[in-house]
């Protein structure tokens, strides 16, 4: 080994040796962490004061979620953005007639049988109501567009056997307007002004969406039930309803043209469950002797039931007719029975049947027996007693929204050889709401 060689391992020995002894030499200490600060030395950021919950507002209530709907519209809708809870509700009623009448009359060369046959638009009364200040003024109006051909002249005429033939014609318009009233309401009486029915007749004062045959019985549909301009004064309670009118006396939408005035009452008690026992009294105040004073006096009663239903009423009428002249004196009476016999059909025609039979008189002058000189051609009036036996079947199919009715009217007149009985024919729809 030459000397060079042997330097060189001394070298790499004495490398190895010092390399060793520095990895077995402890490692040194790591410098001692900075102590954390005392509680006592004031904090780097201020506290959170407390907050005081009763000075704050409460919190705003929560809104309830909107109704679900029920498919059904409302029945009323508020107007007016001066008068909180003003309302406005619509009404309707609609009657469609088809009518047979057949009259058989003597002729010359036998009996004639004079029939006829129309439809007729009995009724389209669109009315609205509700109230402007709740529980203290209320409002309703009525019209009737149907009312425009509506009233009828009768004459006389001869067919070619020779017999005498009545022709009824439409007389002309006439106002569509029925009913219209304001009314200021109180705990013990409502007082209205306006235009409305006076209670002359239970059942002209009824609605006419409720008779129990097509028609109202004919003394009541000539004596009552007439509308007029004037004020009433009326209140309903449980037991007891009472009614005071005063009108001008001159009849529907007409300007009184004196002092004359109408004044009618009316009071109805009902002393058990489905009883009512009616009294009314109608009169003319001033100038009795002047032509178109008329007197009403009735009594009435109704009893209903469950399925039975009872009807009656009684008039006495006192007419002058001209400025001057006697009063003429008519009398009437009617009785009715309806009875509900349960439902019928299926489907959309499932509904009930109700039965009614109705007898009536009217007597339009009771102190003399015939006069042929005013019955002649006329079936409204004259100095001949009048009888009608009338039958009848209600078909309620959605209660009295939606009814069909079909009625057979027999009138019969003391004078029957002038005046022959008539059989009258009368198949109605109604729907109303």
């Amino acid at each position: 080994m030459t000397s060079a060689m042997l330097r060189s391992l001394i070298s790499g020995l004495s490398l190895i040796a010092f390399a060793a002894s520095a990895s077995a030499q402890p490692a040194p200490t790591p410098p001692a962490k900075k102590p954390v600060a005392e509680a006592t030395e004031p904090p780097t950021t201020p506290p959170v004061e407390p907050v005081d919950h009763t000075a704050l507002p409460p919190p705003a209530p929560t809104p309830p979620p909107p109704p679900a709907p029920t498919g059904e519209p409302p029945k009323k809708l508020l107007v007016g953005k001066d008068s909180p809870g003003a309302s406005f509700a619509p009404g309707l009623l609609l009657q469609g007639w088809f009518v047979l009448d057949e009259n058989t009359k003597p002729g010359a060369t036998g009996d004639t049988n004079a029939a006829t046959s129309t439809f007729r638009i009995r009724r389209v009364e669109i009315s609205f109501g509700g109230d402007m200040v709740p529980g203290f003024v209320k409002y309703k109006f009525m019209f009737d567009p149907s009312r425009v051909r509506d009233t009828m002249t009768t004459t006389t005429a001869t067919d070619p056997s020779g017999a005498p033939v009545t022709i009824r014609t439409p007389a002309g318009a006439i106002s569509v307007l029925q009913d219209f009233y304001v009314t200021f309401q109180s705990k013990m009486a409502d007082i209205s002004i306006g235009q409305f029915k006076n209670t002359v007749s239970m059942e002209g004062y009824a609605s006419s969406a409720k008779l129990i045959l097509p028609e109202r019985d004919f003394m009541a549909n000539l004596l009552g039930g007439q509308r007029d301009i004037g004020i009433r004064i009326d209140k309903a309670f449980k037991t007891f309803m009472y009614s005071l009118n005063v009108f001008n006396g001159a009849g529907q939408n007409t300007l009184d043209t004196n002092n004359q005035k109408d004044i009618s009452l009316r009071i109805e008690v009902s002393p058990v469950p489905g009883l009512t026992v009616g009294g009314n009294t109608y009169d003319s105040i001033g100038y009795r002797n002047r032509g178109g004073t008329k007197d009403r006096w009735e009594g009435d009663l109704r009893y209903e039931r469950g399925p039975f239903l009872f009807q009656s009423e009684f008039i006495h009428a006192r007419d002058v007719l001209s400025t001057g002249a006697k009063p003429v004196n008519g009398r009437g009476f009617y009785g009715a029975v309806a009875y509900r016999l349960g439902e019928f059909g299926a489907g959309n025609w499932k509904g009930v049947l109700q039965p009614a039979v109705r007898v009536g008189y009217y007597d339009p002058n009771i102190d003399v027996d015939l006069d042929p000189s005013m019955v002649a051609g006329s079936n409204f009036g004259g100095n001949d007693e009048r009888m009608d036996y009338e039958v009848g079947l209600n078909y309620y199919v959605r209660a009295y929204e939606l009814k069909l009715q079909v009625g057979y009217d027999r009138q019969q007149f003391d004078n029957s050889s002038t005046k022959m009985p008539i059989n009258e024919v009368i198949m109605a729809a109604q729907v109303t709401f």
